[in-house]
């Protein structure tokens, strides 16, 4: 495959362009837009999930179905300014981003966590997303303090 480096980067400025929809669907607490992103047959992991929680979503509704309670769960108000890292292949980029300003609703329990995702687009959508956070933060955040020694005693 020979890569025309202006078709190049024109898929790169739209895989940032469907990584800013992502940030601005959350912060406007509007899944039904979030899941607009992401193609029928996607593939969303969570490499660093601890076990027990969920590792791998397989296509679209079961990304819906995780995701849709977003909203009723954590208020995020403002993410960083992301940091973009492209490969050689022209669909899949690294971002570097942060949740400046969250909390859970739940707990009402600061949620500020950093991601790097690895994030693999086609067509003006997500084909294959990998999200790699910090699950301790997640749980800090979620749950109280009885709940969060258990929870760390069966890692």
């Amino acid at each position: 495959m020979i890569f025309n480096p202006t078709n190049n980067e024109m898929k790169r400025e739209s895989s940032r362009e469907v990584f800013s929809k992502f940030c601005k669907s959350i912060l406007e607490k509007d899944m039904s837009q979030f899941i607009e992103l992401f193609d029928d047959n996607a593939l969303f992991e969570f490499p660093y999930a601890p076990k027990g929680f969920t590792q791998k979503l397989e296509g679209k509704a079961a990304i819906y179905e995780y995701i849709k309670d977003f909203p009723q769960q954590f208020d995020v108000t403002r993410f960083s300014e992301p940091t973009f890292h492209f490969t050689l292949n022209p669909n899949i980029m690294i971002v570097e981003f942060e949740i400046e300003e969250g909390r859970t609703l739940t707990t009402s329990k600061p949620y500020l966590q950093k991601y790097i995702s690895v994030i693999e687009t086609k067509d003006n959508k997500i084909v294959h997303y990998k999200d790699y956070w910090n699950p301790v933060i997640a749980l800090v955040a979620l749950l109280d303090t009885a709940s969060l020694q258990n929870a760390l005693n069966e890692q």
